[in-house]
């Protein structure tokens, strides 16, 4: 038998229940992802509701299914949901699955130096690492990481410049490209949102450096081993960098770039 909880949306209750009886519902309801996507579904029926002119709300969920819920530790890290929703003007249900991760940031750093020959270049900082689900033992993406549910993003940022590359930064050398580009409109930049709730806030740092202080930084081993990551640091130059790293977060973080730049914003 499956056990049931409920998931406050607005003023309404919603039916949580769990696949099988080993997953903790009250751990899952209290699960700070859940609790976004619950204020932003109020948020969206609300706003549903005012643009309607039938009375009815143009999409209605009935049901959360929990099927699944993934671990780092005892902290819960990924839940797999499933949405009962029906489309209330066709009767059709909309795709209900969703892998909830939360959200990350992510940070295009690039270095101005000098080199030896005196011309000014600029570089973008890449980690490689191995990301299974490709696959790719080496794959070259912007440094990034998850949110721990404190809202400190321009923390959680330095956190992982710090942690992946071993670059201490000023926080008021990061800049939120996101909030520059949406304000609050949005959490962030989606990269899937036909399936996951991810979010990314996309940073960009410009910082300085030495020329051997660029070439101490290419091969450097980062990330925490004790967490399973095994990263390396490579350095390619900016103008390059969008046709050696296949990554969604590097060619996003550069077509805000671009577009900021040509807004004067950046």
């Amino acid at each position: 038998m499956t056990s049931k909880h409920a998931l406050k949306v607005g003023l309404r209750s919603i039916p949580l229940v769990a696949a099988h009886d080993k997953i903790n519902l009250k751990q899952v309801s209290e699960f700070k992802p859940l609790l976004a996507w619950a204020k932003n579904l109020a948020k969206e029926e609300e706003q549903a509701d005012k643009d309607n002119t039938t009375g009815k709300p143009s999409v209605r969920v009935d049901k959360v299914e929990v099927k699944n819920v993934d671990y780092f530790g005892s902290r819960i890290g990924f839940v797999n949901l499933a949405v009962d929703a029906e489309l209330t003007e066709s009767g059709q249900k909309p795709p209900g699955l969703v892998f909830m991760r939360g959200g990350a940031v992510a940070v295009l750093l690039i270095i101005k130096t000098t080199s030896p020959s005196g011309e000014t270049v600029e570089h973008v900082v890449l980690t490689k690492q191995p990301r299974l689900s490709i696959p790719s033992f080496n794959f070259p993406e912007i440094p990034a990481g998850m949110l721990d549910g404190s809202g400190d993003f321009v923390g959680k940022c330095a956190e992982e410049l710090k942690e992946e590359c071993g670059i201490t930064l000023d926080h008021n050398k990061l800049i939120d490209m996101t909030e520059l580009a949406y304000g609050d409109q949005w959490d962030g930049v989606y990269p899937s949102a036909g399936g996951c709730d991810e979010f990314l806030r996309l940073f960009i740092s410009f910082i300085d450096k030495e020329w051997h202080e660029l070439q101490e930084l290419e091969g450097r081993l980062g990330g925490l081993r004790d967490h399973g990551e095994s990263i390396s640091l490579t350095l390619v130059t900016l103008k390059d960098a969008y046709k050696v790293a296949p990554d969604a977060k590097l060619l996003s973080s550069l077509a805000l770039f671009n577009a900021l730049k040509a807004d004067g914003k950046l």
